[in-house]
């Protein structure tokens, strides 16, 4: 067992540690609680539930704290930016044996981390990825609150693995997770901002906000260059103005200089080929999968690993034989019925997917609904956007939380009348109504949640997964 000194942040005692957390809730028998700001509290509020949950010590950096406890309790100057080094020297990690490589975006973080684990595996690399699907490995799984969790998550699980040389990371860094600095003081091998459209103001309050927190993803050192979409209409406006002077990557789809440049040749129900051209050097590539934004997400993976060891990972055999992520762009097709199940829950994610078929399939029926205690700005739009580009749009329950479902219906019709229009709150119903409305040669698109496994309604988890749904109907 460690003691306190092992910490090496100054403290010569000899107090037992077994564990180490920055939640109270977690905190165990002889486990040392790592008291830090939060966004809405400090740690040192909940310091009475961490000391009956058996923590040996409390470390915080609330310099004028002197209350007395019933446990020794020390202030750290500069706590928070040394949580990496007190984990490393917790668990005995080699920081240079860790390859971390990030990436943000509205859209897409999801997919691309995904793809750029596959690719690491496959290349008989170790590798964890590290996102809204949990953090896993070959071996391990573990379930996690959100997109982006906070070190002391990430190093217990990376404590756990086996690796013989060095162990790559793959991090979907969420905006909210940047803003609230909880990968701290990481260095990265490779950084990639995916694209950036209006999302979470929810939480940051104004466009200018959002960006700035995307653009946190540049604190983390890295030798590389920034990977960037050209063909994103905010990314663009940041390579000519706060990214003038920064080295930079570029993915793009129309223009022909960029460091990464693909053609589509054919897209059909169930693949996709395109032509990548990188350094002059065309390559002719197919996947099984024919969402143009897809492809994006693909190469943005390429140039990642690409960047840490040139033309080791771009391997035909690997790229073809990449599959998407659970929940993402499912398509299932069943009794001459085409179904895709996506997590597109923003305008953006909407636009993409709706896009992805309109050249592919005859017409298409939507099923969708808005997130409760979330940006209401774009409801409005989706719900045009939707009406606009499909024969029927169902209108139903999403993770409503404690938000009204008319509430959030009210938002999203605002004054119009919608002639394609049905408003179905029980999403099983409106999921059954879709498919009892598409015809052949359409396809029926459920989105909003994706891989999730519940939906959050007044304060209660429901059990309820599309793709199940689905399958249970069909």
């Amino acid at each position: 067992m460690k003691t306190l000194r092992d910490l090496n942040v100054n403290l010569n005692e000899d107090i037992p540690i077994s564990g180490l957390s920055c939640s109270s809730k977690l905190i165990e028998k002889n486990h040392c609680f790592i008291a830090l700001q939060g966004l809405k509290s400090h740690g040192l509020d909940f310091i009475d539930e961490a000391i009956a949950n058996g923590a040996s010590c409390i470390l915080h950096n609330k310099s004028n704290y002197d209350q007395k406890q019933k446990v020794p309790c020390f202030y750290i100057k500069n706590l928070h930016e040394r949580q990496k080094d007190i984990l490393l020297n917790f668990y005995n990690i080699c920081e240079e044996n860790l390859k971390f490589l990030m990436f943000t975006g509205t859209n897409g973080k999801t997919s691309t981390a995904h793809f750029t684990y596959q690719i690491l595996q496959r290349a008989n690399k170790d590798a964890i990825l590290v996102g809204t699907l949990g953090i896993e490995s070959r071996t391990s799984f573990q379930e996690t609150n959100t997109t982006t969790p906070n070190l002391f998550e990430l190093f217990e699980f990376i404590s756990k693995e086996t690796y013989l040389n060095d162990l790559y990371i793959c991090i979907e860094a969420s905006s909210h997770g940047l803003e609230q600095n909880r990968l701290i003081g990481l260095g990265v091998e490779t950084r990639a901002i995916l694209n950036i459209e209006k999302d979470h103001l929810d939480f940051h309050k104004n466009i200018e906000s959002y960006v700035a927190s995307k653009l946190k993803i540049l604190n983390f050192p890295s030798q590389n260059k920034i990977i960037l979409n050209g063909d994103c209409e905010t990314s663009s406006s940041l390579i000519s103005n706060q990214l003038r002077d920064h080295d930079k990557c570029i993915i793009s789809n129309t223009d022909r200089r960029a460091d990464y440049f693909f053609s589509i040749v054919k897209i059909d129900k169930s693949s996709s080929m395109f032509k990548l051209t990188i350094d002059r050097e065309c390559i002719d590539l197919k996947v099984n999968f024919f969402q143009k934004y897809n492809i994006y997400n693909l190469i943005f993976a390429i140039a990642a690993t690409n960047q840490i060891e040139k033309n080791t990972f771009l391997k035909k055999d690997i790229i073809e034989s990449l599959i998407l992520p659970k929940g993402r762009a499912k398509m299932i097709t069943k009794k001459k019925k085409n179904i895709l199940v996506d997590y597109a829950h923003n305008l953006g994610g909407m636009k993409a997917v709706i896009k992805s078929v309109s050249n592919i399939y005859e017409n298409l029926v939507i099923v969708y609904g808005c997130g409760g205690e979330r940006d209401n700005s774009d409801r409005e739009r989706m719900m045009q956007f939707a009406s606009n580009n499909s024969r029927k749009v169902i209108f139903t329950s999403d993770n409503s939380k404690s938000e009204s479902f008319q509430s959030i219906l009210d938002d999203s019709k605002k004054d119009h009348e919608y002639s394609n229009l049905i408003v179905e709150p029980d999403r099983k119903q409106a999921i059954k109504l879709g498919l009892e409305l598409i015809k052949e040669n359409e396809i029926l698109l459920i989105l909003g949640k994706g891989h999730e496994e519940f939906q959050e309604i007044k304060g209660t988890k429901i059990p309820f997964n599309d793709q199940k749904v689905v399958e249970q109907i069909l």
